[in-house]
């Protein structure tokens, strides 16, 4: 029951911190385009009752300038940005949330005290799920950076990571289908490649999250709540792995 909510919790935080930054940049553009329009009518009006016409042009210069310094985005920028952000929680809950709580059932829930029969279903449906979010998220990323300016230069690392995030990614999904019997002699050899591959793929996905958010110009907002959610990931992982010694001491 514990690790439901703690799962609640994760996602509850994740939707509510992606809709706020979302709604904050559709707000920002609305208020944008305002200011402009309204500049430029008072402007407009200032001229038509008289105003002084030989600064016309520099008024409208002045005037420029400063949405050039507000970082006034054209309606096709403000799309791409969106896409970048939906990109950004869709991995987020995909790669950075999902897959490590699959990890976390598959660790502690196959043992006393926590141990359920449904174990490895649980731990599959949730790989899959987050594999198909961080699928979704990648080839949205992938997306942006084909239909911008960037698109015939050098990937960023932090798209040749996610890449990499994705490549691995599958390869696990794949391995649960080609899995070895447990009366297997290479069963063992998989078990440790499978843990292996799964806890390095755990950091790669952390640090490139990180990475992303530091090209976001909220990143303090978006850092913060990340930051939230591992912590709360980690406290669980944390009470999960100490919880047979307390019943032992206990006992």
């Amino acid at each position: 029951m514990s690790f439901i909510i703690g799962i609640t919790i994760i996602l509850g935080t994740t939707m509510f911190f992606s809709l706020d930054l979302t709604n904050a940049h559709s707000n920002s553009f609305l208020c944008t385009n305002f200011i402009r329009r309204k500049t430029i009518f008072v402007d407009e009006k200032f001229h038509f009752h008289g105003g002084p016409k030989k600064h016309h042009h520099k008024s409208h210069d002045k005037a420029n300038t400063n949405f050039k310094s507000w970082n006034f985005r054209p309606p096709h920028e403000h799309h791409h940005h969106r896409v970048i952000v939906v990109h950004g929680v869709i991995n987020i809950i995909g790669w950075g949330i999902l897959l490590p709580i699959g990890v976390i059932i598959a660790r502690y829930y196959k043992r006393h005290p926590m141990k359920c029969e449904e174990w490895y279903s649980l731990h599959v449906i949730t790989k899959v799920i987050g594999y198909i979010f961080g699928t979704i998220g990648w080839g949205l990323g992938m997306s942006t950076r084909n239909s911008t300016k960037y698109q015939h230069t050098m990937m960023s690392t932090h798209g040749i990571i996610g890449t990499i995030i994705f490549i691995f990614t599958t390869i696990q999904v794949l391995a649960i289908c080609l899995q070895p019997n447990e009366e297997s002699v290479y069963r063992k050899y998989w078990v440790i490649y499978h843990n292996i591959f799964g806890y390095a793929l755990l950091i790669l996905i952390i640090v490139n999250i990180f990475q992303g958010i530091e090209k976001e110009k909220s990143r303090h907002i978006w850092k913060c709540s990340y930051i939230v959610i591992v912590n709360i990931m980690g406290l669980i992982a944390l009470v999960l792995e100490f919880l047979p010694c307390f019943n032992i001491i206990k006992n």
